[in-house]
């Protein structure tokens, strides 16, 4: 088998060596000078190229549409979901997912035990979820596990389950205010978490339908928007 390059590799020798052991036949590396080689190989260049822009353009897309139908003051480059489940009413547990610009980040998807509520009661194991996964970044900044904090947070539930994240982010408030005032710091209003949160109204095949407000009124956004942040 021949694989056609642009660039000649350093230690091209090697990785032929490497790639025919994987393949378990020859593979060659050949980048062609002239001729009808060259030109296919400069069209699969261009190719790749455009489907690499296509692809940051789609990205770009999703959060200058999220940016508006969210009424955001600037694009939501990272968004985390969260949803409780259980088995029969016990075993509560959260899953986290992340999306940073667009895309998916599963490598920083999380699962939590819940640890104070002992009773099925879901905005309270949001509520416990959120708070911990906010004072994460907050006591060990974006070099915890978490990076950065989130733009926006959306809830796998209505109303309540909004409310349950916005009580966690002022509680998470409160905690850096009293800080600041043992430590005598005047806070700014970027010292305060401003996080929005949105809930995900589900269809009666528990698909995402549809984003909510805290004011109870349902954003509707692209089939596309909604395939990404269902992902």
């Amino acid at each position: 088998n021949k694989i056609m390059i642009r660039e000649e590799l350093e230690d091209q020798q090697a990785i032929e060596q490497w790639l025919s052991k994987e393949a378990g036949r020859k593979v060659e590396i050949k980048s062609p000078k002239k001729g009808e080689k060259l030109r296919f190989v400069e069209m699969a260049d261009n190719n790749a190229k455009i489907t690499l822009e296509n692809k940051e353009r789609d990205r770009s897309e999703i959060l200058v549409e999220l940016k508006e139908v969210l009424g955001l003051d600037k694009l939501p480059r990272k968004i985390e979901t969260f949803a409780i489940s259980n088995i029969s009413g016990e075993y509560m547990v959260a899953g986290m997912c992340v999306m940073v610009d667009g895309t998916i980040k599963r490598n920083m998807s999380r699962r939590f035990k819940i640890k104070t509520v002992l009773t099925q009661d879901d905005p309270k194991c949001m509520q416990e979820v959120v708070t911990r996964r906010l004072k994460h970044s907050i006591d060990n900044g974006n070099s915890s596990g978490f990076g950065k904090l989130p733009d926006a947070i959306f809830a796998d539930g209505g109303i309540t389950q909004i409310r349950a994240i916005q009580q966690a982010i002022k509680d998470v408030n409160k905690e850096i205010e009293e800080t600041a005032k043992e430590k005598n710091i005047e806070l700014t209003e970027k010292d305060r978490l401003n996080i929005l949160v949105f809930g995900m109204v589900k269809n009666d095949k528990h698909q995402t339908r549809a984003l909510m407000n805290d004011r109870r009124e349902e954003i509707q956004i692209s089939q596309e928007l909604l395939n990404t942040i269902t992902m």
